[in-house]
Formats: structure tokens, sequence, C-alpha cells
């Protein structure tokens, strides 16, 4: 017969995956983009009036946001989805601390 410890331990794994995965898809997502947009001002060419690479970071956010999410929602193994989406938020808030945008 099975113990109460072995019928448990795949429910834990799967409420474990299932959190992760919703903290990486809905906040870490958010922190994602907004530091995305950030540091997008560092790297995107000041347009003629001055003010394109400010407006195209704001418009862009719902796509760096779609872009973290779907990431999250779509990767099987969810340690690796966690590393590489809290590097590239470090990288990303590194190139806009860098510049002095905080």
């Amino acid at each position: 017969m099975e113990t109460s410890a072995q019928s448990q331990a795949p429910s834990r794994k799967l409420t474990t995956s299932l959190v992760l995965r919703w903290v990486l898809a809905g906040p870490m997502a958010i922190i994602f983009a907004v530091v995305s947009m950030a540091a997008m001002p560092v790297w995107f060419p000041r347009g003629a009036a001055g003010v394109d690479h400010l407006a195209f970071a704001l418009i862009s956010l719902p796509a760096w946001w779609a872009l973290a999410f779907f990431y999250v929602l779509l990767e099987e193994n969810m340690p690796r989805a966690a590393i590489v989406l809290i590097a590239a938020t470090l990288v990303k808030a590194a190139i806009a601390h860098s510049s002095g945008g905080w």
C-alpha cells in the first residue's frame, strides 16, 4: 500500500510548479516589461523630434509583457524559465541604471 507521503509527492510538485508559473507569468512578467521599457531609451535611437526613443518604449510595454508572459506559459522547464526571466530582467536593469535612468 502507498503511504500518505508517497501519494502527496506528485501533488506537492504540481502545486510548486503552478505557483512558480503563476509568479513568473504574473508579477515577474510585469517587472520584466517595466524594466525593459526603462532600458529601451538607452539602446533605441532618438528620432527627429528627440522623443521617439521614449514614445516607442511606452508603446512597446505590452509587447514586452506578452513576450515574458507567453514564454513562461509555453516553457516546460520552470527552473530554466525562472533563470532566463530573472537574468534578462537583471541585465536590463543594469543597462537602465548605468545610463543614469534610475
